[in-house]
């Protein structure tokens, strides 16, 4: 490169700040280009003709560039735009050698599923470029020779000016529902980091599916809001000896699913909403499918969730999503034999993406627009804790606010809670609130208030009436029933109201 080729590219410079800077002056635009080369300004550049002459045009120059137009202008461009714009018209851009590790693996996203495999990665990378600085999260962060990211992780904006080649550790990334989409922006911000900057990053997941992890990391990428290309920088895996070894293509096709007959009957729903449910069931291939129980369980409501299975068999094949990495995680198996035969997978859109399209989900770790998109093509099912309507709507659309609540009511297609309490004859007896959707509309609720009121308004099977057949009958106690209902606000009035009404009978 020489100054007049300079020269000519400050003008380039000068004319993409133009729409946003256009007081820039030709000799702001010089200063700026002598950034090119590293030199601080268009003085320099006529004083050292020799580092001019050694210029390459590529990623490295222009980081530089970048860094100083968003320092001086506030203009955030990454290094590869700016080499595709200063390129000549119809070239082939390309980047030349890392600065590390130059005939090192191509830079790019490595993918591992392996503790060890990332501490071999580590050992094979510092033999090869005599202990060249690391910069990693936990996965790699106890290693002699690395940097910890710290609380900023990949948005670390010093990571701009790291050499290219250099390796970034990033994870564990928890593959869950709760997780999902942080692991997605962190995933997309690695891509971008090997994209922009060529630099080596190896990701480690943590995930329940290991044998679909690539269609995972693939899907997660893609699915981000103003995608574009950044897919493109998934490259390959780590292998077990450390090798950053290039896979092609990256991601296969998802494994094929086949329907297998649920092993489970509708006996655990009450009498009273049986036939309600299979007939608002029939049919429907879509929707929510919300299921509560008075009952404080590890996994709330399951059973219901587990018999509403043998409901749902046209709907299709049925896969279950892991809410959160548990601290033990057996409980995740503490659920009924039906449950524990599904495909246990790491996301709601993990499973849609896959072709299941009955899924059960935990609500409490699930977001309300997740919801949404899925429950258009798919029977979304879930358990909560709840002894009315109200509790299980509630449950399922705490995070999102009044759009999304009247959004969630109209993909509704049932609402059932039971409530399980010790009769006199030491036996069970349940009382049931059932809502199931038929068309009618809320319009837009101002409040959750509103939205409680309208499915209040419209049951089919209300535990109100239930639970006075069961207190007129003698079947239950008062206490039993206060011992039913530890978490309702409104139990003690209406058991006093009863009581009234019984004493204004016997007058």
């Amino acid at each position: 490169m020489d100054t007049q080729q300079l020269k000519l590219l400050a003008a380039v410079v000068r004319g993409l700040l133009q729409p946003s800077h256009p007081s820039v002056s030709h000799g702001q635009s010089l200063d700026l280009i002598a950034a090119l080369p590293g030199l601080r300004n268009w003085p320099e550049v006529m004083a050292f003709p020799d580092r001019v002459a050694a210029t390459e045009l590529d990623t490295a120059a222009t980081g530089r560039l970048a860094f100083r137009l968003k320092k001086r202008f506030a203009v955030d461009w990454s290094p590869q735009e700016l080499l595709a714009a200063l390129s000549p018209p119809g070239s082939v851009v390309s980047r030349r050698a890392p600065q590390v590790w130059p005939a090192g693996p191509v830079p790019g996203v490595y993918i591992t599923t392996s503790q060890d495999a990332i501490d071999a990665l580590l050992e094979v990378y510092e033999d090869a470029t005599d202990g060249a600085v690391v910069y990693a999260e936990r996965a790699g962060n106890q290693w002699a020779g690395s940097i910890d990211l710290g609380e900023y992780g990949l948005w670390s904006s010093g990571l701009d000016r790291v050499p290219s080649g250099t390796l970034l550790i990033v994870g564990p990334l928890k593959f869950d529902q709760q997780s999902w989409n942080d692991a997605g922006e962190r995933l997309e911000m690695a891509c971008n980091h090997a994209l922009n900057s060529g630099h080596r990053i190896a990701v480690l997941v943590d995930t329940p599916t290991p044998e679909t992890v690539h269609q995972d990391v693939q899907l997660l990428v893609t699915s981000r809001p103003d995608h574009t290309d950044d897919d493109t920088a998934l490259t390959g895996v780590v292998t077990d000896d450390g090798e950053l070894e290039p896979r092609t293509p990256f991601a296969r096709p998802w494994p094929r699913i086949e329907l297998v007959p649920s092993a489970t009957t509708p006996d655990a729903f009450p009498a009273s909403i049986m036939g309600p449910l299979s007939e608002a069931l029939a049919g429907k291939t879509s929707g929510l499918l919300l299921f509560g129980s008075g009952t404080i369980d590890e996994h709330p409501a399951i059973h219901l969730v587990a018999a509403s299975l043998a409901l749902t068999e046209h709907a299709g094949p049925a896969a279950r999503v892991m809410p959160r990495h548990r601290s033990t995680p057996s409980k995740d198996w503490d659920v009924p034999e039906a449950i524990r035969a599904l495909p246990f997978l790491p996301s709601i859109e993990s499973a849609y993406a896959q072709g299941y399209r009955r899924i059960i989900y935990t609500p409490s770790y699930s977001r309300s627009d997740h919801l949404l998109g899925a429950s258009k093509d798919a029977l979304l099912i879930s358990g909560a804790y709840g002894s009315d309507l109200a509790q299980v709507f509630m449950a399922s659309s705490r995070y999102g606010g009044a759009k999304d609540e009247e959004s969630l009511l109209s993909r509704i297609v049932a609402i059932a809670a039971t409530v399980d309490i010790r009769t006199s004859s030491n036996s069970t007896a349940s009382v049931a609130d059932l809502y199931i959707a038929n068309g009618r509309a809320l319009g837009t609720p101002k409040r959750f208030k509103e939205a409680d009121e309208f499915m209040t308004a419209h049951r089919l099977v209300r535990w109100e009436d239930e639970l006075t057949r069961l207190l007129d009958a003698g079947s239950v106690t008062h206490d039993a029933v206060k011992e039913a209902f530890p978490r309702s606000h409104g139990i003690d009035a209406f058991l006093a109201d009863h009581a009234a009404k019984r004493s204004g009978q016997t007058a």
